[in-house]
């Protein structure tokens, strides 16, 4: 009986340390799920807040693109790609509620989203060339291609995979401009559909511009420049102030040539002013910069360092490298161009364009020119090139032979107005 009841308190043992062990396992089983439960759940919001904070360090109202990358377009919950952006570009983006999903931010300006992992936020001021804006458009569209690309200069900015249907701004050797996010950029020729008639703007634009010339900038303390091709300090802010109150557009050669050839339509008050030689010419870009008037130099390049003139408001195009030398040929004041054998001449200037910066701009010395002169001239690369002649630039005109109205120590205010209008 004993042997019985010890066996069965041996057996009540057992059990009872066969239940203590099973819930003891089963405890620890629910204490390690809530655990795990818990641990998820903190990691996973750990998880979340770090995505969100990244997908924030990537917005602002304005980024800027971290490589060459895609452009979306949203079709009901779907992203498809429309197109490409280059890599530095500067977006504004629309408004954005970010949540730890968000995949893409939208750009109401561009009309088009991007991928937040794309994009940077953009802090300085941007400022746009809008020069274009002074131009004044065709009366014509152009008619994109399904895909076409976006060139500022030579570099292709976007790629959009649908036709644009917009205003010609102006046309050039490559292609035509329009205006894409507030910038003229260029549709090439090979990139377009078709171009139709369509009324765009009912501004006259001009039919002859004036180019006019001035030489030597003076003081009026300064007694040493006495020929009538020098200019005083008072003479050029009296004309510039004109200009200035009057609404003058001042341009730079290549609008100019595109103007003659009919790409470019010019505001009926424009002028493109030079300035011929180098000597003194420094003392033109105070005056410049403070009535944002832009001008021509064309500088004798061996003679003075370009650098000596540089500002925004100044362009620098060609009149020789060395070549500005007198008594050379017969006749007039004897410029080489006329008779100088043509390699020599060739070579002076190209040396003159590399020097410049490539220019394609051209003046001829001492207004001096002919056949041979114009001949070496193509061929050394410029596209337009300058004399006197006393009369305004009309459309059509030879390119090489583009007439200036010569300016004088003794060229009033009103003379001046009577010139250029």
């Amino acid at each position: 009986m004993a042997k019985k009841k010890q066996k069965l308190k041996a057996k009540v043992v057992v059990v009872c340390l066969i239940l203590f062990l099973l819930l003891l396992f089963g405890g620890g089983c629910l204490f390690y799920y809530k655990y795990d439960e818990y641990y998820k759940s903190e990691y996973k919001e750990l998880n979340d807040k770090k995505k969100l904070d990244k997908i924030k360090s990537h917005y602002s109202e304005k980024v800027v693109t971290n490589k060459d990358t895609y452009l979306y377009s949203k079709d009901k919950k779907k992203y498809k790609v429309s197109g490409r952006v280059a890599i530095g570009e500067i977006i504004n983006l629309s408004k954005t509620d970010i949540n730890k999903d968000t995949e893409y931010f939208y750009s109401e300006e561009l009309g088009y989203y991007l991928s937040y992992k794309d994009v940077e936020p953009y802090k300085e001021e941007v400022v746009k060339d809008n020069r274009y804006k002074k131009y004044v458009m065709f009366n014509e569209n152009v008619v994109t291609k399904e895909e076409v690309n976006l060139y500022r200069g030579d570099k292709a900015i976007y790629t959009i995979y649908d036709p644009l249907d917009r205003p010609i701004i102006y046309k050039d050797d490559l292609g035509v401009y329009i205006e894409y996010l507030d910038e003229a950029l260029l549709v090439k020729y090979d990139e377009i559909d078709k171009t139709y008639s369509k009324h765009n703007t009912d501004l006259a634009d001009a039919s002859a511009v004036p180019v006019t010339v001035y030489h030597f900038f003076y003081k009026m303390e300064d007694t040493s420049c006495n020929e009538a091709i020098c200019h005083s300090e008072n003479q050029i802010r009296e004309h510039f102030t004109y200009l200035n109150n009057n609404g003058f557009f001042t341009i730079n050669t290549t609008e100019l040539r595109l103007f003659i050839e009919g790409k470019l339509r010019l505001p009926s008050k424009s002028i493109l002013i030079t300035i011929d030689d180098g000597a003194r010419a420094e003392m033109f870009i105070p005056l410049l910069e403070e009535f944002k008037i832009n001008a021509t130099l064309f500088l004798v390049s061996g003679w003075y360092p370009a650098s000596k003139f540089a500002s925004p408001y100044m362009e620098i195009a060609s009149h020789t490298h060395l070549l500005h030398t007198p008594g050379v040929c017969s006749g007039g004041q004897g410029s080489p161009l006329k008779c100088l054998e043509k390699t020599k001449l060739v070579a002076d200037l190209k040396q003159s364009r590399e020097t410049l910066n490539g220019t394609t701009a051209f003046c001829y010395p001492f207004y001096e020119l002919n056949d041979y002169a114009v001949s070496a001239v193509k061929e050394a690369g410029f596209k337009i090139a300058f004399m006197g002649g006393h009369r305004k630039a009309t459309k059509g005109i030879d390119l090489y032979r583009v007439p200036r109205i010569p300016l004088n120590r003794y060229t009033t205010v009103s003379q001046y107005a009577s010139l250029i209008n």
